[in-house]
């Protein structure tokens, strides 16, 4: 037991990261596809699925969703040395925002990229306990693994650096 616990207090950023990654990839994917089948009955194809405008304002419902779960989660429970205060916050918020913005426009192009590569193989869906698995569920798999990596590295290194003080009791 004392081995889990040391495993775990060495890679508890990354294993509450994961935890909450998960949490905000389930949000917005739930968001996002809410967005999909209410937007299905303005916005569709001859063949009545979804047309690329609403992929794409399908992916924004996500982002925005996920943009604001992953920033509350991150800066209370994940980056907890990260520097504290409103002028710190905010700054935080943005740069986490701006580089959100970064990692939308992937995921975007990951996840139209991917659905043409399903219907260009001839992807036929399936069904999983009454669910239909398409090519949009798998490139948004595709695409929600990508960015969650990537978002991670970025918050790590660019966004919720520790504090000065923090960074100083660790060089000592």
């Amino acid at each position: 037991m004392t081995k889990l616990k040391e495993l775990y207090q060495k890679h508890k950023e990354i294993l509450l990261y994961l935890v909450f990654g998960v949490i905000t990839t389930i949000i917005s994917l739930a968001v996002c596809f809410v967005t999909l089948k209410i937007g299905v009955i303005f916005l569709h194809d001859s063949n009545g699925e979804p047309t690329e405008l609403l992929d794409i304002i399908g992916s924004t419902t996500q982002w925005i969703s996920g943009v604001t779960v992953a920033f509350i989660t991150n800066k209370i429970w994940v980056f907890t040395e990260a520097e504290k205060g409103a002028g710190a916050t905010a700054k935080q918020f943005l740069v986490f925002s701006g580089s959100r913005v970064i990692t939308y426009f992937l995921e975007v192009a990951i996840n139209l990229l991917s659905i043409a590569i399903f219907e260009w193989l001839g992807y036929s869906p399936f069904a999983i306990i009454g669910i239909e698995i398409t090519a949009r569920v798998w490139a948004k798999v595709f695409s929600s693994i990508f960015v969650t990596v990537s978002n991670y590295f970025i918050s790590k290194l660019f966004v919720f650096k520790k504090s000065k003080d923090k960074k100083n009791n660790a060089d000592l």
